[in-house]
């Protein structure tokens, strides 16, 4: 049989360009180019050619070109039927979310097809960092197919899953001036493709590694380079860092980088029956792909559109979930989705979005809705949450209590009630906030009860905002010692601010040190008496709220620096 070297390729970005295209080039295929993107085709078209930068090394950068290949814009509906027509191939390379426009397209250029050539078979060949892409991209393919269409698309249009290992980060603009086109990769040559979904001849190139278990391979694939790439990425950006080799640089982020590759390499071993010494080879190549500086791939990059990035098939919720399901603890991975939640960039509109969501419904609501989990991953949960307050204030410690200090004294000065005025003002001032936390704060107010005979409440407000981090949780009431000691420790650091602040942690004694004398404030003379000695103003309870709204987000911002 002889093969058929005609391949459309429908998006000639980078990956279209500077994989995809490069490796059909080398295989003397005609390639045509199919984009929405008026200007790029008329670029492509003028030029007639191309550079491929393949930057394997510090030492070992080559460029070659690609030429001889047509290009059209998707209003060019009759040049794309002639090509489709022609072509044994057709390789998706845009980005999951334009799947709809393109299959809606592409779909009746299939149609017109058969009734062209018959049943001569086209593969679809998806290149894209999607987990399960191609029954998504089949959904849209299908879509107002009549039984015998499907069955003929059944029978002849192959959807073939790839993993695209290439990375094609952006190149120096000195470069770009003189060649527009220029794509700079890593020159990683490899594209594995799903070997059971071809309908037709498969071709005939040592680039093409020909996999059985394709859902084993691209979950690897994803969980592995693109976790470590996302671990480095929003861990590096916390410390400025511009490009990923810079991060493994940096010992403390390679060493979190490397624990998650552990984690996740023992879970998929488990989970897909990978061995220990293959695992290792592959981890091994993540290691040194990334650790290119002749790439020089960015963090941005590797950062961007965190809310893709957090969903909970993606590159971090996704190993993470797998780790737990086989008994491995993601401590890292858990560390970077807190990293990833404190990610923000002005040019970047879903970390933007990402920012308002965690401000307008708290850190809890935004992980379970952007991260896709339930009640069932409650206790992943908690830890993403715990992970998300310490980098959250490792970075911004000292501005977030502040904030608690203002809002601590700005609840007490209007709405009264101690202990839930610091529980409002922490809960707050860190996003975790929980209407029913907030609640069961209520009686928190003049001691308790007003009774000024009990303790402070504002000592208890602070008390109760340590425990939503440093918890005994209720399933697991006799384990979580850690925690439960860890608190009792912090506690005590708050009791001891309070002592040496007022001398008591005690209502009535903080009252004798403020006013000179206690009041009760469960009898109106006595209440009246204590709003005159200037319970409200400037020096009263409200500056006793603001204290200890402050001290304990000074407290648990130590403990994580120190931890």
């Amino acid at each position: 049989m002889t093969e058929n070297k005609n391949i459309v390729i429908w998006g000639a970005g980078k990956i279209g360009r500077g994989f995809i295209a490069e490796l059909f080039h080398a295989e003397n295929y005609q390639i045509t180019f199919v984009d929405q993107s008026e200007s790029l085709i008329n670029v492509l078209n003028q030029r007639g050619a191309y550079h491929v930068i393949l930057a394997k090394g510090e030492n070992d950068i080559s460029k070659i070109q690609v030429s001889g290949y047509k290009a059209f814009t998707t209003k060019q509906t009759n040049e794309i039927q002639e090509s489709i027509n022609a072509a044994s191939i057709v390789a998706i390379g845009v980005f999951p979310k334009f799947y709809d426009e393109v299959a809606s397209q592409l779909r009746e250029n299939i149609l017109k097809r058969k009734q062209k050539i018959g049943s001569a078979p086209l593969d679809i060949l998806l290149c894209t960092n999607l987990i399960h892409a191609g029954p998504i991209f089949k959904k849209s393919l299908y879509q107002n197919l009549s039984n015998e269409e499907q069955q003929y698309f059944d029978r002849n249009i192959g959807i073939v899953e790839s993993l695209v290992i290439r990375i094609c980060p952006d190149p120096d603009q000195r470069i770009v001036i003189n060649d527009p086109l220029v794509v700079l990769t890593n020159g990683y040559p490899i594209l594995p493709v799903d070997t059971d979904a071809f309908r037709g001849e498969i071709p005939s190139m040592p680039s093409l590694r020909l996999v059985k278990d394709m859902r084993a391979e691209e979950t690897r694939k994803i969980y592995t380079y693109n976790m470590c790439h996302a671990v480095l990425s929003y861990l590096g950006n916390l410390r400025g860092y511009k490009l990923l080799v810079e991060c493994l640089a940096d010992e403390e982020i390679k060493n979190v980088a490397l624990g998650a590759l552990q984690g996740i390499s023992i879970a998929l071993q488990k989970e897909y029956s990978f061995s220990a010494s293959e695992m290792q080879v592959w981890i091994d190549g993540v290691i040194d792909q990334t650790n290119n500086p002749a790439v020089g791939d960015t963090v941005i990059r590797s950062a961007a559109d965190p809310i893709r990035k957090l969903n909970k098939d993606d590159r971090l919720i996704g190993p993470a979930l797998l780790c737990i399901r086989n008994g491995i603890i993601p401590t890292n991975i858990t560390y970077a989705i807190g990293a990833a939640l404190n990610f923000i960039d002005a040019n970047d509109n879903a970390s933007k979005k990402l920012r308002e969501l965690i401000n307008s419904e708290g850190i809890r609501p935004a992980v379970q809705q952007v991260c896709g989990l339930s009640k069932e991953n409650d206790d992943f949960i908690d830890e993403i949450i715990k992970a998300y307050i310490k980098i959250l204030l490792m970075v911004h410690g000292a501005e977030i209590a502040e904030r608690a200090y203002k809002l601590g004294f700005e609840y007490e000065k209007i709405y009264h009630g101690c202990g839930q005025c610091v529980l409002a003002a922490i809960l707050e001032a860190t996003n975790l906030f929980d209407e029913e936390v907030f609640r069961t704060a209520t009686g928190l107010s003049g001691g308790i009860g007003q009774v000024t005979d009990a303790t402070c409440s504002a000592f208890i407000g602070g008390s109760m905002a340590i425990g939503l981090l440093f918890a005994r949780r209720r399933k697991y009431f006799n384990a979580d010692r850690a925690d439960k000691y860890k608190n009792f420790e912090l506690v005590q650091h708050l009791r001891d601010k309070f002592i040496g602040e007022y001398g008591s942690i005690a209502c009535k004694d903080i009252h004798c040190h403020k006013y000179g004398r206690t009041f009760d404030l469960t009898k109106k003379p006595d209440a009246e008496l204590f709003e005159k000695a200037g319970a409200h103003g400037e020096k009263g309870e409200t500056e006793v709220v603001a204290n200890a709204a402050k001290w304990t987000i000074e407290i648990i911002t130590n403990e994580f620096n120190q931890s």
